[in-house]
């Protein structure tokens, strides 16, 4: 019975064209629960909340407090795509982070293909907002997803970070709900630069200034129908505007955009199979893709040039990271018959990825290629993946590409079963190459063995090796050069008294600065050897020798220090 004087709460539900009780509790704290609770299940098409205040038998007060009905349900497959990891949101402003909204993009793949709504704007849209809130059970499902994930990689409890991700939904919908109700300046007839600047005078605090300019901009980008619409009129903005805030808002947008599965074909056209899409999604990071069959060309135009001027850096690793999924996943690379057709394909891949100076697209890339060698080879788990590593490394033909690869797959944050199985083969690696001649076997000539093994050691030097790897394994190089060095004399050859001094002494220099020499022993020997070569007391008059006028000398000696310089010598 209902104490005289006390409110109690009817939670109603909209069921079939009627409205029917639901439950009646004692707080409204706990009747608003129950209508959000409501709200998410399937079949409830509205929620209400009656208050009612007894204050006797006959005088009975009742008012409503919430009412919210869903709009018509979508009879379409919303239900949430499984992602394997979910970057951990602390606070609610990383949630707006491109990471945080790549992974939304991910599981909410099949009700953002639909809506073709990108993350950016469904976080600042508080229309858009409340209807993606309000599909079923797609947000739960993902909020329960994402806690277990979250709780898995922390050792915490499940319900703790789910409780903690849906205070973080509420206050960003509290704060979209805000935003809605506040005039801020509009694109339209306008420029993001100026739509910018006008904010910027309308909101004193930074971080508000953003918030509101994304608000801006999501008013506008959602009238854009269709992710070709978008970027027809994103991509122009970021190849225009001077402000540097203004190309980041395009590339974040852009970034929310190549999450899709669909819209990177639409704008490079046909391609032949999976390995043949990936070579030419990296030709278009590298701002030279060609249109096939279907492509949007003055789409495919821009975004070559804009990846080129490296202007769209985060929907450059967007991409990178698809390769790194499309390469991991089980569709075939080729459509070839033969059952070796794809492993054929995989080293033009792979020869393509990794070069030289690096491998295209880092660390995914190279998980990426490790995972589908382990595909080709039907080899699972951690020992797999070991056996897949080895296999990648021994396909490359020179001992820097060995290391560029296992160096790109090294990261110190990562597993520490993985982390100590890269760090024993780069080890292994460095063992098995104990002279010149093994780190370059392909090298033509002596001074490309030898820039082979300085480059080995820079990559070594510059790595995130932890100290305890990393300083034994550069100091083998430096001796493995100095070593070879001193023992065949390379400096005495290129000291030939046969030629003219001048021609010696720029020869000593220009060895030292043609990358050839590893930084510590070997260095120092041929330094010290120049340096006491230089500091003879007739330098200059055996330097200038064979050169008959004043001025000539002069000029010559000039440009002899300044090479000296550019190596790094100082010598007075």
């Amino acid at each position: 019975m209902a104490v005289l004087g006390r409110a109690t709460f009817e939670v109603q539900v909209h069921r079939e064209g009627r409205w029917a009780i639901n439950e009646v509790l004692s707080s409204e704290e706990a009747a608003r629960a129950k209508a959000q609770s409501l709200l998410t299940q399937k079949g409830v098409a509205g929620v209400k909340i009656i208050k009612e205040t007894k204050f006797s038998e006959t005088n009975v007060r009742e008012s409503e407090i919430f009412c919210q009905m869903k709009e018509a349900e979508d009879s379409a497959d919303y239900s949430i795509t499984p992602v394997e990891a979910a970057p951990l949101c602390e606070q609610v402003a990383d949630y707006y982070q491109t990471a945080a909204r790549n992974t939304m993009a991910r599981i909410f793949s099949k009700y953002i293909e639909k809506q073709e709504l990108t993350p950016l704007e469904l976080l600042h849209s508080h229309k858009n907002l409340k209807r993606m809130l309000n599909i079923d059970s797609m947000v739960p499902s993902a909020v329960d997803k994402i806690a277990s994930l979250h709780a898995r990689a922390t050792g915490g409890d499940s319900r703790k970070r789910k409780d903690m991700i849906w205070q973080a939904v509420e206050r960003i919908g509290a704060r979209a709900r805000e935003a809605d109700s506040k005039q801020l300046p509009e694109l339209k007839n306008s420029t993001l630069d100026e739509m910018l600047a006008r904010i910027d005078a309308k909101f004193p605090d930074p971080e508000e200034r953003t918030y509101m300019a994304n608000v801006a901009f999501a008013r506008a980008t959602t009238n854009w129908q269709g992710w070709l619409a978008k970027m027809a009129n994103l991509l122009p903005i970021a190849k225009s505007q001077k402000d540097e805030r203004a190309r980041a808002m395009v590339d974040e947008m852009m970034a929310d955009i190549f999450v899709s599965k669909s819209v990177i074909k639409d704008v490079i056209g046909v391609s032949k199979h999976l390995g043949d899409a990936v070579l030419r999604i990296v030709d278009l990071m590298q701002g030279k893709c060609q249109p096939t069959k279907f492509a949007t060309e003055d789409l495919l135009e821009l975004l070559n040039s804009l990846f080129a001027a490296d202007l769209l850096p985060r929907s450059k690793k967007v991409l990178f990271e698809r390769i790194q999924r499309d390469l991991d996943s089980p569709v075939r690379l080729t459509n070839s018959e033969d059952p070796n057709g794809d492993k054929v394909f995989y080293d033009q891949v792979l020869d393509r990825l990794v070069g030289d100076h690096g491998v295209i697209g880092g660390r995914p890339v190279a998980t990426g290629l490790t995972g589908r060698w382990a595909r080709l080879s039907n080899i699972g788990g951690a020992t797999g993946f070991k056996r897949a590593t080895e296999a990648v490394r021994d396909k490359l033909t020179s001992g820097k590409r060995k290391f560029v690869y296992l160096l790109a797959m090294y990261d110190p944050d990562v597993d520490p079963n993985l982390k100590a199985m890269i760090e024993g083969q780069v080890r292994d690696l460095a063992a098995q190459l104990n002279t010149i001649q093994k780190i370059a076997p392909e090298a033509r000539t002596e001074k490309a063995r030898l820039q082979e093994a300085a480059a080995i050691q820079r990559l070594v030097l510059d790595s995130k090796l932890e100290a305890r790897t990393r300083d034994p394994l550069a100091n083998k190089f430096d001796d493995l050069v100095s070593d070879y060095i001193i023992s065949q004399g390379v400096i005495e050859r290129l000291d030939d008294k046969r030629l003219p001094f001048r021609e010696r002494a720029s020869r000593l220099v220009t060895f030292c600065a043609s990358g050839v020499l590893t930084i510590g022993r070997a260095t120092t020997i041929a330094r010290d050897i120049v340096v006491g070569y230089l500091r003879r007391k007739d330098f200059i008059t055996e330097y200038t020798a064979d050169i008959p006028e004043p001025s000539e000398k002069e000029k010559a000696i000039k440009e002899f220090y300044t090479l000296l310089s550019r190596t790094g010598f100082e010598v007075r």
